[in-house]
């Protein structure tokens, strides 16, 4: 399907310059490029640069655009009333940015880049109308949304554990994956994000995720160099991570209880 000339020369007009990205790639970011055709080659988004510990949108700011990572990386936060800031999960390559304002045309949390980082900017009502005429469009919303689900359903998953190490031995393994399935080490991670990031993730106070990772460290699961990660004896983490009570693997001390009288 041929997308009307009108549509496509209006986007082209205003996308001038070298910092731009065919539709066509974003497609094959998502993992479906044979979507791309000569439609969303004529298609091009501009590129944004955000420099690292920037904000690329604010809660409550009204929806504009969407944004789909470039490179680098970020991480998705709410703040409460008092300040305490709560980590939704972490965008890596390829992932897009700010469907959570498709609700309520709003959005619900903070995006802040972890490294000097790039994003393809998409207008939202151009990628919408768009969308209409050019299926290749809609399928990488909808697939975009699919993927985001399936971040937030992969996040309670590891807040479900019972005991840090399972939940922070589940994080690296996730982290593997998302690494893996971008072309890039399964086994060696350059942890971008903080610990007290990785913690509010899972739900843990920062100084149980460097005891977890030293725990994890010393039973040969993983080596550890600030924060550079090597996954040591992959099958070990895995057993690891299936674990579903309190008590963890052997040769890792069950973590410290607390009483109040």
């Amino acid at each position: 399907m041929n997308a009307p000339a009108a549509c496509i020369t209006r986007i082209d007009e205003r996308r001038r310059g070298p910092a731009q990205f065919r539709a066509s790639e974003l497609l094959r970011w998502a993992g479906i490029g044979e979507c791309a055709g000569p439609d969303t080659d004529r298609i091009v988004y501009p590129l944004r640069r955000v420099p690292a510990l920037a904000m690329l949108y604010v809660e409550g700011q009204p929806l504009h655009n969407l944004y789909c990572v470039a490179s680098g990386s970020f991480k998705c936060i709410q703040n409460d009333v008092e300040g305490y800031e709560q980590v939704l999960g972490f965008a890596l390559h390829g992932d897009m940015l700010g469907l959570d304002a498709l609700c309520d045309h709003q959005h619900a949390s903070s995006a802040v880049a972890l490294e000097d980082s790039s994003v393809v900017v998409l207008p939202f009502a151009e990628l919408l109308a768009a969308s209409r005429q050019v299926p290749a469009l809609e399928r990488l919303l909808l697939r975009a949304t699919g993927a985001e689900l399936r971040q937030r359903g992969d996040t309670q998953y590891l807040m479900a554990a019972p005991s840090s190490e399972v939940r922070v031995a589940r994080f690296l393994l996730h982290l593997a994956r998302r690494q893996a399935a971008l072309g890039q080490s399964g086994r060696r991670l350059r942890l971008r994000m903080t610990r007290r990031d990785i913690a509010s993730c899972l739900g843990v106070a920062h100084e149980t995720v460097s005891r977890a990772l030293t725990g994890l460290a010393q039973s040969g699961c993983i080596a550890v160099s600030h924060r550079d990660i090597e996954i040591v004896d992959a099958d070990g983490l895995h057993r690891m991570q299936r674990v579903t009570r309190g008590a963890t693997r052997a040769g890792l001390a069950p973590e410290p209880r607390m009483f109040v009288a």
